[in-house]
């Protein structure tokens, strides 16, 4: 076999790789793809595995989780047919055990007005990701990791020049709860993982 063939070969294989949608089992390291997400996730949303098996839908529309499932990854076979077939959303590898609704859910002051939200970036972390984002104009860097045991998605939220306002979380269908700050500022918000938890 000559050299041109065999590098027509290693790039058809890598190409192939990197487009094969096979299943993921859980994660050792954060995972993270931007694709056609089920359960009524608006287009955009992100897919983000977390090392030991939580994984969570990220909407950069509302800045916010949308769901979190427990066990493997994506499938994202359905959602990378080939060409000449119909895109579906990815299939989750584990039920979901925490999902919200409604618009923007963090809020400043009044728990009923909802702000003006612009997502502007993400960076991966060994065991984590940190999405930024303004909520009315302020920016937002929140921190997302599972707790230790795996009970929980502990959001930690840090925002630049609003740490002496009032902060909460807003979700249809549950009384607005007023964010906490911890001991170095940072507003945090526990989300509690459990079959049912809808």
């Amino acid at each position: 076999m000559s050299l041109r063939s065999l590098r027509h070969l290693t790039f058809t294989a890598g190409a192939l790789a990197g487009v094969l949608a096979l299943p993921t089992a859980a994660p050792a390291e954060v995972q993270i793809d931007r694709i056609f997400m089920p359960h009524n996730a608006s287009p955009s949303s992100f897919a983000i595995g977390l090392p030991g098996g939580v994984s969570f839908c990220w909407d950069p529309l509302r800045c916010a989780v949308s769901y979190v499932w427990k066990g493997g990854f994506i499938d994202a076979t359905p959602a990378r047919p080939g060409v000449g077939k119909f895109i579906d959303a990815v299939k989750l590898l584990g039920p979901i055990v925490y999902q919200e609704t409604g618009s923007v859910p963090l809020r400043r002051d009044d728990p009923a007005r909802e702000p003006v939200v612009e997502f502007t970036g993400y960076t991966l972390k060994p065991d984590a990701i940190e999405f930024r984002y303004t909520v009315d104009g302020q920016p937002v860097r929140e921190e997302i990791r599972a707790r230790a045991d795996g009970a929980a998605l502990v959001r930690r939220l840090q925002i630049e020049g609003g740490s002496d306002r009032r902060w909460w979380h807003v979700v249809a269908g549950r009384p607005a709860a007023e964010l906490k700050r911890d001991a170095a500022g940072a507003f945090v918000l526990e989300l509690p993982l459990a079959p049912g938890n809808r």
